[in-house]
């Protein structure tokens, strides 16, 4: 099975051809829009499609390539490959389960239940937004950085794991999302998402995220062993954080963002709707002009209170003054995997162990293209 991964890249593709079927490329552009935004060199394989401009969703070239190999670059791309082999594996089963339900189009996806009105914004992204190609290269998706990023272990753990996905009690290939740290409990799909619950996703209490309870030598060196760089970098608290957010700035975020204004400043932000793990949905925004509106979800709500964004929407707001104070947890949307307790159950439980703990009611099936 062949898969088309759109890339975005900093200005026009700079693109070197090595060898048949290996072109490098000098300006693959990854956390677009994050705070971790940079340009990287990458090694990709397969066909190259350049396109003659940058669409809505910022995609200048298409790579074509064989499944497994695109992979095994995920796995190395989103995490370090000095994580526990049983970690690794799960994140190689569940890349695959979640990419071909992409291609398959089998996993809910559209508008359905977006909301646009004048007191009214609901909406996310998903690769539903994309066109021409079935995921893109970056953190919308899954993370694909070429294959400079193919490690001996990201590569065993494909192998290890060939074909390999996991399908609900319908038989179903089920739509594995996976985060960074969930904060104690996984998030329901429809606080993110579409207004549904696939089968396969739900949420569980997780007691394996919080770290506070091991020695800060280990705990640094656990996080160090799977974290990218870049992601360790900017990483101080997982699992408990706290935000100051400027009022005006909230507001110009809204304007930039999402083309609302609701004056100079937001001065009420009020939770009024938050999933199983306390991520906020839905929230009424009033602003300095009188009006209102009603806003989310999850990913919104964090692009509005951050210059990239915020860590996640499971937060408590306090009005203080010209800011509000975030006082909230978790990285990420919190659905399905969570990164951090996986990598740290795999230190004593296996793959399967691990699955079955984050998504109940499934099993490991051998996928045949």
């Amino acid at each position: 099975m062949k898969i088309k991964v759109g890339i975005v890249t900093a200005g026009r593709p700079d693109l070197q051809l090595l060898s048949e079927g290996r072109t490098l490329l000098r300006n693959q552009l990854i956390g677009k829009d994050f705070h971790w935004e940079r340009t990287i060199q990458s090694i990709l394989p397969g066909e190259i499609e350049i396109l003659p401009q940058a669409g809505a969703d910022g995609v200048t070239l298409i790579n074509t390539l064989e499944l497994e190999e695109y992979l095994a670059m995920v796995v190395g791309s989103e995490m370090n490959p000095a994580a526990p082999t049983e970690f690794l594996k799960c994140h190689a089963i569940l890349s695959r389960s979640w990419v071909v339900g992409k291609i398959l189009r089998c996993h809910n996806e559209g508008d359905a239940g977006k909301i646009e009105t004048a007191d009214t914004h609901i909406g996310w992204d998903d690769t539903a937004d994309h066109h021409g190609f079935h995921v893109c290269a970056d953190d919308h998706c899954q993370r694909y950085q070429g294959r400079n990023e193919i490690s001996p272990e990201a590569a065993d753990a494909i192998r290890h794991t060939a074909g390999m996905i996991l399908t609900g009690r319908n038989g179903d290939i089920i739509d594995a999302r996976f985060s960074k740290c969930c904060a104690g409990r996984s998030e329901l799909f429809s606080t993110c998402w579409q207004d549904s619950e696939p089968e396969g996703i739900e949420s569980v209490e997780d007691k394996w995220c919080d770290l506070s309870n091991i020695p800060a030598t280990s705990r640094r060196t656990l996080l160090a062993s799977i974290l990218k760089d870049y992601d360790a970098m900017t990483t101080e608290d997982l699992f408990r954080w706290e935000e100051r957010v400027d009022k005006a700035f909230a507001a110009s975020r809204l304007r930039e963002c999402f083309g609302i204004d609701l004056g100079e400043r937001i001065e009420k932000a009020k939770s009024i709707l938050r999933g199983k793990s306390g991520r906020i949905a839905l929230m009424k925004l009033t602003g300095t002009n009188g009006k209102e509106i009603n806003f989310g979800k999850e990913l919104h709500i964090r692009r509005i209170f951050s210059h990239s964004h915020l860590k996640s929407s499971a937060f408590d707001i306090y009005d203080d003054g010209d800011t509000f104070l975030l006082r909230g947890k978790g990285w990420g949307h919190g659905v399905g995997l969570c990164q951090i307790g996986a990598a740290n159950m795999a230190l004593s439980h296996t793959c399967e162990d691990i699955l079955a703990y984050y998504f109940p009611n499934t099993r490991i099936t051998i996928f045949t293209s």
